[in-house]
């Protein structure tokens, strides 16, 4: 079980709600795609337009999820805790990182699998 300081866990919280509330805007931007055919009137660029908005969209909405779980997790014992070894996660990386669920060493292990 890894401990952190109230002082800790209140950045932490800051850091995630301020990552939602941008996340949360660039989704809302993101809602009414514009009509890219009337744009460029070539069809092949507006769907790539198109099709770059809605991975971007996409994007936003996977890691609003990550940050949201993040912020329920925040306060339950095994926050900070590595999903995959159980190693504590250190401050500094939840820091720079606070939807983080693994240790570095792990998580070099999962993006190399």
């Amino acid at each position: 079980m890894h401990y952190f300081t109230i002082e800790q866990r209140e950045k932490l919280q800051a850091s995630l709600s301020e990552l939602a509330g941008r996340l949360r805007g660039e989704i809302a931007g993101h809602m009414l795609l514009p009509n890219h055919h009337a744009e460029t009137d070539d069809a092949a660029v507006a769907a790539m337009e198109t099709g770059l908005e809605v991975a971007d969209l996409e994007r936003a909405t996977r890691q609003l999820r990550s940050v949201d779980a993040a912020l329920d997790r925040l306060h339950e014992p095994d926050f900070g805790v590595c999903e995959d070894c159980y190693a504590e996660i250190p401050y500094a990386r939840l820091s720079a990182n606070p939807v983080a669920t693994r240790c570095v060493a792990c998580q070099k292990l999962a993006e190399k699998t």
